[in-house]
């Protein structure tokens, strides 16, 4: 009875071993069969014939747009507009006419009092100048009577000299000095009369121009700041002329940069509209915020434009290199290796590794200079990051089994 139950125990081992290993051989069999069967998804696009060009994106503000600010530093109540929005003035047009206030008054006043004493200061320079200039004369002519009188043959004889000559070069140098004091002088006076009339009742076209806008009316209050020298614009001027717009360049793409690149410009708000500008100017200097470098680059649009206003916003995308009717494929085709650009050609489905020489390249797209033709359809390693137009038959995508890919 024994001998039974033990020939029994040993036939259920033997059958749960027997289970266990066919399972193991169907498992590794069916992990084979999915490694076999296994496929790999990828994009196929034709090499194509077209424009590319390589660009900068950047961004920044228009700076200026041809607008030029009437301004007024004066206290007081607008009396009186002389003209409109739309009018043409000329330069020194009178634009309107403030009553002054009390503080208006005094402001005037002490513009008044620094103009007469810088006009005073410039007067006593020149004064000096003019004695500097007769001591200078009078000096010059002792020296020279000193050399050619004197034999420099005895100690008092080339003490003599040495004074004469002393005293010349410190009448010279006291005179040119004099030269730079009163161009300071001047300076202070032309700033001490543009305040005066800063603080006049009349306001007057700055520049000849269009009216572009006026902020003020007849009877609106104008406060400014004594003490901070404040002033309040009244009205604009709009003048003949292209915008510019100063854009952020990083430190990588600065030398990339030259001036007369054509640039295209967008505005935020100006919908559906692409301006063509010029790099005119290239900061090399810099700056530096918070461990980045920047260097501002300016850009002058190609046309007048009364949409575009100063301080706005705009993206630039300048053009580095540009190229017509060239074949290209998406740069997400290419393949590096030991120095040299590869891509897989699909032929009869399979890929052909094929060297290829480039050119232009973008984020995009590359130019191809040889190895491809146009209706070659060639492997995407990775998605491209915009569309490609590939023609009348689409991208495709194909399923690439194992081996598919021979050289890789």
């Amino acid at each position: 009875m024994m001998i039974r139950i033990k020939n029994k125990k040993i036939i259920v081992v033997s059958a749960i071993v027997l289970l266990i290993g066919i399972g193991v051989i169907l498992w590794n069999k069916s992990r084979s069969d999915v490694t076999s069967s296994g496929t790999q998804e990828k994009v196929v696009v034709d090499v194509q014939k077209g424009d590319i060009k390589s660009t900068v994106s950047v961004s920044g503000q228009i700076e200026s747009a041809n607008y030029l600010a009437v301004t007024t530093s004066v206290n007081g109540i607008v009396k009186k507009v002389y003209v409109k929005e739309g009018d043409t003035v000329t330069k020194g047009q009178k634009i309107m006419e403030i009553t002054l206030n009390s503080e208006g008054e005094e402001s005037r006043t002490q513009a008044w009092s620094q103009y007469l004493s810088a006009k005073t200061s410039l007067e006593k320079a020149k004064n000096e100048y003019n004695k500097l200039e007769s001591d200078l004369i009078n000096a010059e002519e002792a020296f020279q009577d000193e050399k050619e009188s004197n034999s420099y043959q005895s100690h008092d004889e080339r003490i003599a000299y040495t004074l004469a000559e002393n005293t010349y070069n410190s009448a010279k140098t006291i005179y040119d000095l004099q030269k730079d004091v009163i161009s300071q002088a001047e300076s202070n006076l032309s700033k001490a009369w543009l305040t005066y009339q800063a603080q006049s009742p009349v306001i007057v076209a700055p520049g000849s121009g269009m009216i572009a806008n006026i902020v003020v009316v007849e009877g609106m209050d104008i406060t400014n700041s004594l003490s901070e020298r404040t002033s309040s614009t009244v009205a604009s001027i709009k003048n003949e002329g292209a915008p510019i717009a100063s854009v952020n360049i990083s430190e990588v793409d600065i030398n990339k940069i030259k001036v007369g690149q054509k640039v295209e410009l967008s505005l935020n708000s100006i919908d559906n509209k692409v301006f063509m500008g010029e790099v005119v100017g290239i900061d090399k200097i810099g700056s530096l915020s918070s461990g980045v470098s920047n260097y501002p680059v300016i850009v002058k649009f190609d046309e007048e434009s009364d949409l575009v206003l100063p301080n706005m916003g705009v993206d630039a995308e300048i053009i580095i290199e540009e190229k017509k009717d060239v074949v290209y494929i998406p740069t997400a085709a290419l393949i590096a290796e030991k120095g040299k650009t590869y891509v897989q050609v699909q032929e009869s489905g399979a890929a052909k590794k094929t060297e290829i020489k480039i050119g232009i390249r973008t984020t995009d797209f590359t130019e191809i200079t040889s190895g491809l033709e146009v209706g070659q359809k060639v492997i995407l390693n990775t998605l491209p990051t915009s569309g490609f137009n590939n023609g009348n038959s689409g991208s495709q995508r194909i399923m690439m089994g194992p081996g598919a890919f021979p050289g890789r």
